[in-house]
């Protein structure tokens, strides 16, 4: 009987083993088998405005010129400069919050080609129907896709783009939502579009977005004074992004640091002679940037 006990105690412990031994076996074949996470120089939203104010040419002035923008070689030279010389870049359509969509889910931008998929990719989007303009949900939705991929495309840089020719006008307050996306360290850049011949033009939108809308370190407002010109703008605002380095603006005091000036060699020109470039800052916008503050008034248009 004690040699029986001994023996089936010692079958017992060897089927612990072997049963310990294959839950680590399978343990490790899980976490090899687990994809690791990419890693970008930059994680980039770009979130355009598709609300009721934008007409079809406007809109496909705005995608062409994206996509021109990220075809074009010191666009490319710029994301390939970086420490890892790659990028992750999605893209969004904004208006009322019910309209917002995921045009382009992420794409990793690393040479020529990757460039020129992702640029022909804008290319073939179709028009996303939009009807106000929630610059906020714009905010939610584009901080929301970088924290939702997280686990899969990692960057110490994180920035939302946000162009589009009107200040908010729908969803959760802007303010509220602004700071909430600062302050989880999201970057957010502007491109208002202040072209004086179209329906929604608004003389002081460059003054919202220097107070509503770009924030976070390093953040800028690129200024474009025509739909025609959006690729321009397009293109030196991604160069000095992707560069991730302070850029000049035509109020600055300073002479331009020697980084600086190798970003203008590869904008092709001094920026100073290009589009307008702002900081963020406080303006008499700074207390009306929701509804509340009485825009939904003034703006009912966009």
């Amino acid at each position: 009987m004690k040699n029986s006990a001994a023996r089936n105690v010692s079958r017992g412990a060897v089927r612990a083993a072997l049963v310990a031994g294959s839950v680590l076996a399978l343990s490790a074949s899980s976490s090899l088998s687990a994809p690791a996470a990419q890693q970008v120089d930059l994680k980039l939203i770009l979130a355009t405005d598709v609300s009721g104010s934008i007409n079809d040419e406007e809109a496909d002035l705005q995608r062409q010129g994206t996509a021109d923008a990220f075809a074009d070689p010191d666009v490319i030279k710029s994301i390939q400069s970086g420490a890892l010389g790659r990028i992750a870049v999605a893209m969004i359509d904004f208006s009322s919050p019910e309209y917002d969509k995921v045009v382009l889910d992420w794409h990793i931008i690393r040479d020529k080609k990757s460039a020129l998929e992702f640029s022909e990719a804008i290319r073939a989007l179709p028009r996303t129907p939009g009807r106000r303009t929630s610059v906020s949900s714009a905010l939610e939705l584009g901080s929301t896709l970088i924290e939702a991929s997280a686990g899969d495309i990692v960057a110490t840089r994180r920035v939302i783009d946000v162009s589009g020719d009107g200040p908010n006008n729908d969803g959760n307050p802007m303010r509220e939502v602004h700071d909430r996306v600062i302050a989880q360290g999201i970057v957010v850049n502007g491109l208002p579009i202040m072209d004086d011949n179209a329906n929604g033009y608004y003389p002081d939108l460059d003054k919202y977005y220097q107070a509503c809308v770009a924030g976070g370190r390093g953040s800028f407002v690129v200024v474009v004074r025509s739909f025609k010109d959006f690729g321009q703008a397009m293109r030196h605002k991604l160069i000095l992004e992707v560069s991730g380095i302070d850029p000049p603006t035509k109020f600055a005091n300073r002479p331009p640091l020697k980084k600086e000036l190798l970003t203008k060699a590869a904008a092709g020109g001094n920026p100073l002679n290009g589009p307008q470039v702002m900081r963020p800052g406080q303006n008499e916008y700074s207390e009306h940037c929701d509804i509340a503050g009485g825009f939904y008034g003034r703006f009912n248009r966009f």
